[in-house]
């Protein structure tokens, strides 16, 4: 038996600087796209908000401790504690206990967490 499954439309807004650029590669590699442009004052811009204007994102800020952002920062770079530990000079005992939340992240410290990871310091000083 055979199955005809209709392909799915994907609706994908492109806003601010360098959309037009955008667009134009996407016309490049799918010739087939539709675009449809918006006018810039169009009414639908009342509905949407910078996300970090939200007050779910508020919470969640509220919610996540340096030690989370410091662990979050190094799995992404899919480093284990001893890595960061020798890139950043930090004992990883001390990484250890600063990620779980038993160990503050001071000023001094910040700054070469930063330095490893390529992040900027007010990540970790709350």
């Amino acid at each position: 038996m055979l199955v005809a499954e209709k392909t799915h439309h994907i609706n994908t807004y492109i806003y601010g600087q360098g959309s037009d650029y955008v667009i134009q590669i996407l016309r490049e590699k799918l010739p087939d796209i539709q675009v449809l442009q918006e006018d810039e004052s169009s009414p639908d811009d009342d509905k949407y908000i910078d996300s970090r204007d939200s007050e779910i994102m508020k919470e969640i800020e509220e919610q996540v401790t340096p030690g989370d952002v410091l662990k979050i920062r190094r799995e992404n770079k899919a480093w284990s504690q001893a890595e960061l530990s020798q890139r950043s000079g930090i004992a990883v005992p001390n990484i250890s206990l600063m990620e779980a939340g038993k160990r503050p992240i001071g000023a001094r410290t910040a700054k070469r967490l930063a330095l490893a990871l390529g992040c900027d310091v007010s990540d970790f000083i709350k």
